[in-house]
This record gives C-alpha cells, structure tokens and sequence, in this order.
C-alpha cells in the first residue's frame, strides 16, 4: 500500500509534536514535511512530492496566513489537496479559506476527525466536515439578504434592541419588525 505524503504546517510545537505522533502512527499515511510559516510551506510544497498538506490558518499572531498560504499553494499545484486547522469558528473566515482552495476545514477540537479528511481528500472525495457545512450554510444564506437586512441582522448579532436599530436607521419599529421577519424566513429556509 503506498502511504498519503502529507505536510503539516503548524506554528505550535505542541501541536505540531502531538499530531506528527498520531498521523504517523497510522499506516497509511507519511508526514513527509513539517514546516511552521507560510514561506517554508510554499518551498516545500514546491519541492516534494506532496498530496495532502494540513495548513494552520495563523501561522503568525492572528494573520490568517494559512488562508494566504492556501491560496497560492493551490494555484501553483493544483492536485495538492489543503485541510485548514483552526480554532477559529467565524463562518465568513471558513468560507473564505474555502473560496481560496481549502479542500476541507476542521476545527482543532474535532481533532479525531483529521484522519477522515485526509483520507476522504486524498481519495478525491468532496466532503466537508460538519465544522465548514454549518458556516458554509449560514454564509450562503446570509447572502440571500438584502444589504438593508444584512446591516440589521449585524446590528441585532451585536446586540441593538429594535428600537435602536429603528433609531440607527430613522425608521419605524414597524419597519424593522418586517425587515427581522423577512430575515427569519431567508435564514430558516432550507437550501
């Protein structure tokens, strides 16, 4: 059986000795690279004979270097399959690192999941794991809104009451009354 040659890149030495011990205990798979920036992922997958790489999103403080990494990773070999690993929820940055060519994202707490997305990828299979479906699903529903309902949907996810919003736009109760019904129907609709 030939192994999946795999490159974590991952800026935490913990994390990166923790998962380096559990994927190559697995007989199928050969972390072959591990690197810690955005740069020495960019040579490496540009040199060896990668299929998988597991991509952190911050590489440095709270830069979503990971996401950058992906995207020009993915645009210079276009069968290198990316799995980002992040703790970050934020459906709008799950989606971004989806757009820019991540094959998959999950979440650091669903660590034991790792090994099906790697598979699933190397496979060629499209999965998501339920980490991305979730935040894909809220984007693309958030997207249906008008920009009027998008700028009180942000407003309420802040915390307004109506009556501030109807204060923040100069309008009626009424009004905001009906725009947060129309919200509700677009976000509950199923897709």
């Amino acid at each position: 059986m030939e192994k999946i040659k795999l490159m974590l890149v991952e800026d935490d030495p913990r994390w990166q000795r923790d998962l380096v011990r559990d994927l190559q205990s697995e007989a199928d798979i050969d972390v072959v690279k591990v690197v810690s920036t955005k740069e020495e992922a960019m040579e490496a997958a540009g040199l060896l004979p990668i299929e998988i790489i597991l991509m952190d999103i911050n590489l440095t403080e709270n830069n979503l270097d990971g996401i950058e990494a992906t995207l020009e990773i993915s645009q210079l070999k276009k069968d290198i399959k990316i799995i980002i690993l992040s703790a970050l929820t934020d459906p709008a940055v799950i989606v971004k690192a989806i757009e820019f060519g991540a094959n998959n994202f999950v979440n650091k707490s669903s660590i034991m999941d790792i090994l099906d997305c790697i598979r699933d990828a190397h496979r060629n299979q499209i999965s998501l794991h339920p980490d991305s479906t979730g935040a894909i699903l809220k984007e693309i529903r958030l997207k249906s809104l008008t920009p009027t309902e998008r700028n009180i949907f942000n407003l309420k996810e802040a915390g307004y009451t109506r009556s501030q919003m109807a204060q923040h736009f100069h309008t009626t109760l009424d009004t905001i009354g009906s725009h947060m019904k129309n919200i509700s129907k677009k976000l509950k609709r199923r897709k």
